[in-house]
């Protein structure tokens, strides 16, 4: 307690701004950053798709809904190329905006970090080695049946087993990349009964809540004898209404309390769907497990982040890195409502801090390096293609 309030009243004196905030639940945030301060963590991407993406307006992981689809895998084989550049393989936003997987690959380079890739059901499979779990994308939730029962199952078993056998390091980061998750995140905790509509974030500077909300209010008043089999077992919700990402981490968390592996879930509303669903199976609140995001999701205008948490009762962490005096449109375009969060790279901005206490200004240096890199190699590209 003496060390911690030295190091407070230091950092208030040296003006030293925060790298991030506990946004809820502080003592859980607080008892989370104890016991991984200074520790390396193993980073995982888990990518997923569903057919809910290809629904006109629903998701900007790309320019449109053919591309949609390569999203995850792309973004996968960026995070493991060694290349500095990205040819022209990289998702782009319908608004131009390059993948969060840039910020993402940045840090865990930074960070020195170890990645897995798991592919819970994405369209195409990465090119990169990856573990590979993919028994077909999810259904659209408008049909009430987005998943098979065979295929929840298997996800969590797995995912179960594999939370299981990391004993071996000190905390995990999960990031997540699946298009249209917010949608799938907001039906889940709505058929859980969570009132979460205007609540979730969203990749589109505009929010997109009204269609988003139309469809997912359709999905559940078109399939209401869903309710009856979910009350008597909450991970039926990904049945009915989710996706592939959702059941593998709900049971890969289950795994994770068996060993007291602390986990930190990187992203925004989809992450604290994660949380909550977990906490319905599991009958408690997951222990050492917190999600953590950036402020572009926290403050983001078009939904309320916080409300959402308090719903969920999720411990809430995030990142206060700013892009606004960045010299690429692309990353001042976060500032504006644009991405906001994807690939982990909230988690990876709060871990920089905590793993290495590498300040905001280097933080932002290194992805300011990295994003000229990647731009320069899509530009060179384009002039020789």
């Amino acid at each position: 307690m003496l060390k911690n309030f030295i190091e407070q009243v230091k950092e208030i004196t040296e003006h030293k701004p925060k790298a991030f905030s506990l946004i809820t639940k502080w003592k859980e945030c607080q008892n989370f950053i104890g016991k991984v301060k200074d520790k390396k963590p193993l980073f995982i991407l888990v990518i997923g798709s569903t057919e809910t993406a290809l629904i006109p307006g629903i998701s900007a992981a790309g320019q449109n809904p053919e591309k949609i689809k390569h999203t995850p895998s792309l973004d996968a084989d960026f995070l493991l190329s060694r290349e500095k550049g990205a040819k022209n393989s990289i998702p782009i936003s319908p608004h131009g905006i390059p993948s969060p997987a840039i910020i993402s690959k940045a840090l865990i380079k930074l960070l020195e970090l170890e990645i897995n890739i798991i592919d819970t059901g994405a369209f195409f499979k990465p090119q990169c080695d990856h573990i590979s779990l993919n028994m077909g994308a999810g259904k659209s939730i408008t049909t009430g049946k987005a998943l098979d029962p065979i295929k929840t199952d298997f996800l969590f078993q797995k995912g179960e087993k594999f939370g299981a056998s990391l004993s071996s390091h000190p905390y995990v980061i999960i990031g997540e990349c699946v298009p249209g998750g917010t949608t799938t995140a907001l039906s889940v905790l709505c058929s859980l009964g969570i009132n979460a509509f205007d609540l979730v974030s969203s990749s589109s500077p505009d929010g997109n809540n009204m269609w988003k909300n139309e469809v997912v209010k359709d999905a559940l008043l078109n399939n209401p004898e869903a309710f009856t089999a979910i009350k008597k077992n909450p991970l039926k919700s990904i049945e009915f209404f989710g996706d592939t990402m959702q059941a593998f981490l709900c049971g890969f968390i289950k795994g994770a309390q068996k060993i007291n592996l602390p986990v930190m879930l990187a992203g925004g509303s989809q992450m604290l769907a994660v949380y909550y669903l977990t906490k319905r199976v599991l009958e408690y609140s997951p222990h050492d497990t917190v999600v953590a995001t950036t402020s572009w999701i926290t403050n983001d205008k078009n939904a309320k982040t916080k409300k959402l948490a308090e719903l969920c009762n999720a411990p809430l962490i995030s990142s206060n890195i700013s892009f606004a005096g960045s010299k690429h449109s692309g990353l001042r375009a976060y500032e504006e409502g644009h991405i906001k969060e994807g690939v982990g790279a909230g988690g990876l901005m709060v871990a920089a801090d905590l793993y290495k206490n590498i300040s905001m200004e280097n933080i932002t240096e290194r992805i300011e390096t990295s994003y000229s890199e990647v731009i320069n190699s899509i530009n060179t590209f384009k002039q020789h293609s």
